[in-house]
């Protein structure tokens, strides 16, 4: 896929999935709050929605907000108050160890903050990787949303999406989509989260098999076709 292939497919999103401009302006807002706000809400929306996930990490916000708490904390009361998140026990443990983490090696999240928004990107990728439990798309996540570096976060959705447009095989993993959507759209944070936003609102539109209409429109870009089709209610709409 060529970039403007890509900037198409935007285009057509944009116009055919309503919530893609409203992922976007959610996502934009992350980039003023704290760090270790942007990272615990990432950490706690894993196989969780996104309105759970905002419920869960506003509680938490409200009760520790820097990693000599978090750190302290035992996570059982850590697990109360994200109750409501999928595999909340499992992520209470992680945030605690994260914390711990942090608090030994870089003293406070501030220091880590200021290391991950200056040092080359790859250098800030691995100190996200080497806290416990933090994978390749929460470091992805925390770099674009956060700190406005240009790397491409992939969930679930988005790898359905790509193997869907035949940018890679069945078999690949959100780490290849993520080299492919890097090589098309290479050092534009903006337009890399607007790809992001737009990639996952299209992802859930159409997961389960629902609007099929979008996932057969879908596959006809994937094949080279250029611009996607439109419905032809939507064109003469538009005439």
């Amino acid at each position: 896929m060529t970039r403007q292939e890509f900037l198409d497919l935007l285009t057509w999103i944009h116009a055919e999935v309503p919530d893609a401009s409203r992922t976007l302006a959610r996502l934009r807002r992350q980039r003023q709050a704290p760090f270790l706000r942007v990272l615990l809400g990432t950490i706690l929306s894993h196989q969780t929605t996104s309105r759970q996930t905002r419920l869960a990490t506003e509680r938490l916000w409200r009760s520790y907000q820097t990693v000599e708490r978090l750190a302290e904390a035992e996570p059982a009361q850590i697990a109360r108050l994200i109750r409501n998140v999928g595999l909340g026990g499992i992520k209470a443990r992680r945030v605690v160890a994260i914390a711990a983490e942090i608090a030994e090696r870089w003293t406070s999240a501030t220091r880590l903050a200021r290391y991950v928004g200056s040092a080359p990107l790859e250098d800030a990728r691995r100190a996200l990787l080497a806290l416990p439990g933090v994978g390749p798309k929460t470091a992805a996540v925390v770099l674009l949303f956060r700190f406005n570096r240009p790397t491409f976060p992939v969930d679930t959705n988005i790898l359905r999406v790509a193997q869907g447009l035949g940018w890679v095989g069945r078999g690949a993993d959100p780490e290849d989509v993520r080299a492919v959507v890097e090589r098309i759209l290479p050092r534009d944070p903006a337009l890399l989260l607007k790809a992001h936003a737009y990639l996952i609102a299209l992802g859930r539109v159409t997961q389960r098999g629902r609007r099929q209409d979008l996932i057969d429109r879908l596959r006809d870009f994937g094949a080279g076709r250029g611009a996607v089709k439109r419905s032809s209610s939507r064109r003469a709409a538009r005439m």
